[in-house]
């Protein structure tokens, strides 16, 4: 019997050549992976830039431009308005909507560049490009999410912040021979509001922006710092525990009301002008409706000059009661010198500013200001018993002040102390 050409052993060549087959599939399909794993390998860019969206931004800017699109439309086919009201109508609503779209905020893109150290931050508005560009050092940049809560009619809404710290951690940008801080005040906070999270949850997004920098998981925010924990107190005061911001021996601040909050003059007087506007437009639409030409130009020149004068009303008194902002404490970079800053309001400028040798200062002291327990002198004493006024510091008790006048003479103790312990091994020695 032939057992070449037998159906069993066609069979079986059928079965090795099956085998071969898969074999040369697997040794592809192998390959295709190996290169598969190359394409994987060449994203190595991506890790180089991380990018967040506005999206609730994107919501509004389409509604305002559907609306600003009227007008435009109206000056167009309206034939019942001259010629010149129309190309007013129709500049004005161009205008508008290419101001909404410069100034609201598309994405951010983040680009690290680690050879140079640095992370470049571009905030890209819905004309697609660049509206800021923010340069800081990796190493001094760190991220939070703060979360907000608004109330309405329909419940609470809650929306997130984006927070990007400066902390000044290697002091570029706040060494007092190196950069201008002298001049202008340092820019610690960055904020961005309405972003989305898209699949992150808070704390997720936050955790990936710091793995992305490579900053720690267990940083300390100076955003949070807790003067009370800092100086060991038995008692706890939470008076001012959210003014102070410690973010390295070099630099630290103290806000007379905080970073987060407005003062209860600028809350006061936005009430008061939301409602006298609120008084003024209803006026003006009823005139508007019924009045000539001439009433309604009228009607709109007295609206300008109404804002105008409570804008220079506002900033006038803003400028008396809440002119400081904040207390901005550097020293040098050896310690043997310290710069003092009263921050305006606006955060851009110095109202005053003091530098002194830390060999020339005997203690930073508060002062009762005409015997009011709420109102204090912070002022410095020299070793020739000069004493000099920093600032005044009103509606402020002792407690919420302890802080302040710990942090500014902690580094004096520090070189007593060490001063002291330097001779006691001297005389022992001797």
């Amino acid at each position: 019997m032939d057992l070449i050409n037998s159906p069993i052993n066609n069979i079986s060549n059928e079965k090795e050549n099956l085998v071969t087959n898969s074999g040369q599939n697997i040794v592809q399909n192998s390959n295709i992976e190996q290169f598969l794993v190359e394409k994987k390998e060449q994203t190595s860019e991506d890790n180089n830039s991380f990018i967040v969206k506005f999206i609730y931004y994107y919501i509004l800017v389409c509604i305002f431009s559907a609306l600003l699109s009227c007008p435009i439309l109206l000056g167009i086919l309206s034939n019942k308005l001259g010629l010149y009201i129309r190309i007013i109508i129709i500049l004005l609503g161009v205008i508008f909507e290419f101001m909404l779209l410069f100034f609201y905020n598309k994405k951010i893109i983040f680009l690290k560049d680690a050879s140079k150290e640095k992370l470049i931050i571009k905030v890209i508005n819905f004309l697609c490009f660049a509206r800021k560009i923010i340069i800081l050092d990796l190493e001094n940049v760190h991220f939070n999410i703060q979360e907000k809560v608004s109330y309405s009619e329909n419940g609470p809404y809650i929306f997130y912040g984006l927070l990007i710290i400066n902390d000044f951690k290697n002091l570029v940008g706040i060494d007092l021979d190196k950069s201008n801080i002298k001049q202008k005040p340092a820019k610690y906070l960055y904020c961005f509001d309405n972003y989305s999270l898209f699949r992150y949850k808070s704390l997720e997004l936050s955790d990936n922006l710091n793995d992305f920098v490579e900053s720690p998981r267990d940083y300390k925010n100076p955003l949070f710092f807790n003067i009370n924990k800092y100086l060991k107190k038995r008692k706890r005061y939470n008076y001012g525990s959210s003014s102070y911001m410690k973010f390295s021996d070099n630099f630290f601040i103290y806000h007379f009301i905080g970073e987060f909050n407005t003062s209860r003059f600028s809350r006061s007087f936005s009430r008061f002008i939301t409602i006298i506007n609120g008084i003024f437009c209803s006026l003006a639409l009823i005139l508007l409706a019924g009045g000539d030409n001439k009433i309604r130009l009228i009607v709109v020149i007295f609206l300008l000059v109404v804002n105008i004068f409570f804008y220079i009303l506002y900033k006038c008194l803003k400028f008396t009661f809440d002119n400081i902002l904040r207390i901005d404490c550097i020293y040098s970079k050896n310690f043997d010198r310290i710069f003092i800053g009263l921050v305006k309001y606006t955060k851009t400028k110095y109202v005053n500013t003091f530098e002194y040798q830390m060999d020339n200062i005997d203690r930073f002291i508060l002062e009762n200001h005409s015997n009011n327990n709420k109102t204090f002198n912070l002022k410095v004493v020299l070793k020739n018993n000069e004493k000099q006024l920093i600032c005044t510091l009103r509606k402020k008790t002792q407690q919420e002040l302890e802080g302040l006048i710990y942090l500014l003479n902690e580094r004096l103790i520090i070189n007593t102390n060490t001063n002291t312990n330097t001779n006691n091994d001297i005389d022992s020695s001797e």
